[in-house]
């Protein structure tokens, strides 16, 4: 749900030349156009544009260079503070405006629709989370008032239609996080566990019917993957004091548990986002509780940490989404960061590359990741694409036009998935762009 990128003027931020970059935009080194530091939620249009929902001053959206604020002095919204933000297919932006129920907005026109209890779209004018379906649907949980009361309803089009009541028998809770999986089941996230809704019944996981697959009751965040995995962040209160519950992986039919005793992960899990094959999770509840230790990277075998002041600036995440060219979107309580794997960075004063040029891997040998820098002189359709010694090709990194600039691309051996597995050996990387092609050799050390 974003995009952009193309050549960046030198400008605000610290930006590695040759690598991967942060960058953090404040209230402060925007003067003002991001006009608060407390990020809540995050989305991204098919035009690249990110929304997010701030926690003090309502709705911001940035498209690359322009910053625009929508609030309650130049926008219907009833409060600055956005609780969740979601783009549907249609590119319509649908805001759940904390205790005002839920909005939708109409870039194109510039058209607000509100739903409201008052106006008998919404059982309750408290939201908490949106989701969009795989066929259009929008999916909003709600507050629960009663046993009878559905905590999810769901917008064809048309009209707003309650999904099926789920509760236990002793409580009905809110569904407070919601996830939209590649086979169109709804996962709602309650105080007291996880539903699913497959249509038309709730299945109702726990810590406790999942043999602890499922580190704790209180659902804080999910996400699911191309693969079919449902991953999960939860909590737990016990002893009278919050804990985390870790990260849950669900595949369909075994629940597969990630936390600090078994894995180098924090517990607390608050965001969840997909990059190539990587999961990123984001840590530490902004404002509320949490051991805060920012971001971690999960490749499917290792964690990698970014938590110092040289990488993520902050200690916390409230939200992240990952835009089509892989720049991963971090809101947090210090702003909105942002992180790319390919970067182009060029000082207004110095001039476009002059040829096309495939760089050597570094480093060579490598284990497990290497990066390929190139270059292009002119704008390009581009493959980059790494092949074994016998000529059978083993990734595709790159399959897309791109402006003129350099570029850098990570190659990990270890991503999961792959269809054969990559061994210690030399490989070649192929570079095709505009008529030319260049190839290089590295060598996988294991």
């Amino acid at each position: 749900m974003k995009k952009s990128f193309t050549i960046f003027l030198l400008c605000l931020s610290a930006i590695n030349l040759f690598g991967q970059s942060w960058h953090t935009y404040t209230v402060s080194n925007t003067n003002g156009k991001l006009p608060d530091n407390n990020v809540e939620c995050l989305a991204v249009d098919a035009s690249g544009n990110i929304w997010m929902g701030t926690y003090f001053s309502g709705l911001v959206k940035f498209d690359g260079t322009n910053w625009t604020n929508y609030n309650t002095s130049n926008s219907p919204l009833k409060d600055k503070t956005i609780v969740d933000v979601a783009v549907d297919n249609l590119g319509n932006v649908w805001v759940a405006n904390y205790a005002n129920g839920v909005f939708r907005f109409n870039p194109t026109t510039n058209t607000w629709t509100h739903y409201t209890k008052e106006s008998g779209a919404l059982t309750d004018n408290y939201t908490y989370a949106i989701g969009i379906g795989i066929y259009g649907y929008i999916y909003v949980g709600l507050r629960v008032t009663s046993y009878t009361s559905s905590g999810l309803l769901r917008w064809d089009g048309l009209s707003w239609v309650p999904g099926p009541v789920f509760k236990d028998d002793y409580n009905s809770y809110s569904c407070e996080s919601i996830a939209v999986d590649k086979n169109n089941n709804v996962w709602c996230g309650t105080q007291i566990g996880l539903y699913k809704l497959d249509g038309n019944n709730w299945t109702f996981y726990t810590k406790e019917n999942t043999n602890g697959g499922l580190g704790g009751n209180y659902i804080r965040t999910i996400a699911g993957d191309a693969l079919g995995n449902t991953w999960v962040g939860t909590t737990e209160y016990a002893n009278f004091q919050t804990r985390g519950g870790g990260l849950s992986r669900f595949n369909g039919s075994t629940w597969t548990l990630y936390n600090s005793t078994s894995h180098p992960v924090d517990d607390f899990i608050s965001a969840i986002a997909f990059r190539n094959n990587d999961v990123w999770l984001g840590t530490g509840f902004c404002g509320q509780f949490g051991n805060r230790k920012g971001i971690y990277v999960f490749n499917g075998t290792t964690f990698t940490s970014y938590q110092s002041q040289t990488t993520f600036p902050g200690d916390c995440v409230n939200d992240m989404v990952v835009d089509k060219n892989g720049t991963v979107w971090i809101g947090s309580a210090f702003g909105l960061s942002k992180y790319g794997n390919i970067v182009s960075v060029w000082n207004s004063n110095e001039e476009l590359p002059d040829k096309f040029l495939l760089n050597q891997n570094y480093p060579n040998p490598f284990n497990p990741a290497t990066t390929i820098s190139y270059q292009l002189p002119e704008e390009s359709f581009v493959t980059l694409k790494v092949f074994d010694i016998l000529g059978r090709e083993i990734a595709t990194l790159v399959n897309e036009h791109k402006p003129a600039g350099m570029y850098n691309v990570t190659f990990n051996a270890h991503h999961p998935g792959r269809s054969r597995e990559i061994t210690s050996g030399v490989y070649i990387y192929t570079l095709s762009a505009n008529g030319f092609v260049l190839s290089k050799k590295m060598l996988l050390a294991k």
